[in-house]
């Protein structure tokens, strides 16, 4: 439940629909079989999902699987080049999400975070690997939560003691 209101939010915010709807009404030949807000990387080598610095500046668009494509704002990565693809399921402090992780025969990698969202499962276009996985801290991503509850907890001292 939480998911699907946390994830109708997020939709609102991207404004997924409305550029769905934009993207189908400009694209006759393209089926927009999901569509998500989504957070994306693209790297040069396979990485494991990890929380770090490249998701601070990561492209924050609506990812959608079309019958030809993958589109994530500037990013259109062709169904026929892609070797592989992984749909990870993760859970964290605000719900459940899921990372899609393909990589091209040109060997570009990408990863894109969103909601969870039965789309992606349901379709037939995009053959995927489904699994659970966790989201391993980067050292970056370590030493900014350290700072932060340091900081939380100097807050609360000078305040109250």
């Amino acid at each position: 439940m939480f998911d699907k209101i946390l994830k109708g939010f997020v939709d609102i915010i991207y404004g997924t629909n409305r550029k769905r709807r934009n993207f189908e009404l400009k694209n006759a030949d393209e089926k927009v079989l999901a569509a998500d807000a989504s957070k994306g990387i693209i790297t040069n080598e396979s990485q494991e999902i990890t929380r770090g610095i490249n998701w601070v500046t990561s492209q924050r668009a609506v990812l959608m699987l079309t019958n030809k494509n993958i589109i994530c704002g500037k990013w259109i990565v062709p169904l026929d080049i892609i070797s592989t693809a992984k749909l990870t399921k993760i859970s964290s402090l605000f719900g459940n999400g899921q990372v899609l992780t393909i990589e091209t025969k040109d060997n570009k990698n990408y990863q894109f975070g969103m909601q969870i969202n039965p789309e992606w499962i349901n379709q037939d276009a995009l053959p995927l690997e489904l699994e659970k996985g966790n989201i391993k801290n980067s050292l970056f991503s370590i030493i900014l939560r350290i700072i932060i509850l340091g900081y939380i907890v100097y807050q609360i001292f000078r305040r109250f003691v």
